[in-house]
């Protein structure tokens, strides 16, 4: 766990660059080439036990600050999720819970990506595409159709993370997260947190 170079809130996100981890409030995006091939240890990704449990909730209270997520108009409990986790040795790093969701209709099976964190530390090292992958292998192998996921407005590299993998936006609920909050939060890089954006990835 850290907290942000320039104030006291928990940091969010690591900037490679200068090696300092900022919050959202203190987080910029700059367009930059791809970053050469130095060695990087692999992080390894391995479902959750009954044991992770407390390190799940802590990261959950880390980013959210509650272990209740709500997300495609249900409220999940993260710590009686079945996840993944990244993990550097023995500590976990990222977590990957997730649900899956009998449709009604033509939709069938979905699995639904309710939270993906990776600490400020261990970003950049390819965590939290392996979580997404293992939560896209384990729906096709359980036979879901489509990997849902939503985010916030804001969040612009989880948006940019989900369209590379071939996510695509379904729809943008417009207040929604105003309505959640009861008013406006400051989000990624000072944007305000408005909108609940969702996306899918068919199987």
């Amino acid at each position: 766990m850290a907290t942000c170079a320039y104030c006291d809130a928990n940091a969010i996100y690591h900037d490679r660059r200068n090696n300092s981890y900022l919050c959202l409030t203190h987080a910029r995006l700059e367009v930059i080439g791809p970053r050469g091939a130095a060695p990087r240890p692999p992080l390894t990704v391995r479902p959750a036990t009954p044991a992770d449990r407390p390190r799940i909730v802590e990261l959950a209270d880390y980013f959210w600050g509650e272990i209740e997520i709500e997300c495609f108009d249900r409220t999940y409990q993260v710590d009686a999720l079945p996840a993944y986790v990244a993990c550097d040795d023995d500590e976990i790093v990222g977590v990957a819970s997730y649900a899956f969701e009998n449709e009604n209709g033509d939709e069938g099976k979905a699995i639904n990506l309710v939270m993906l964190n990776v600490l400020p530390r261990w970003q950049g090292r390819g965590a939290a595409r392996e979580l997404i992958a293992a939560v896209i292998d384990l729906g096709r192998a359980e036979g879901a159709n489509r990997v849902i996921v939503d985010t916030t407005n804001d969040d612009l590299p989880a948006l940019g993370l989900y369209q590379r993998m071939g996510f695509t936006i379904t729809e943008v609920l417009v207040g929604k997260l105003v309505e959640h909050h009861g008013g406006v939060e400051p989000g990624f890089a000072g944007i305000p947190v408005r909108d609940e954006i969702r996306l899918e990835l068919r199987l």
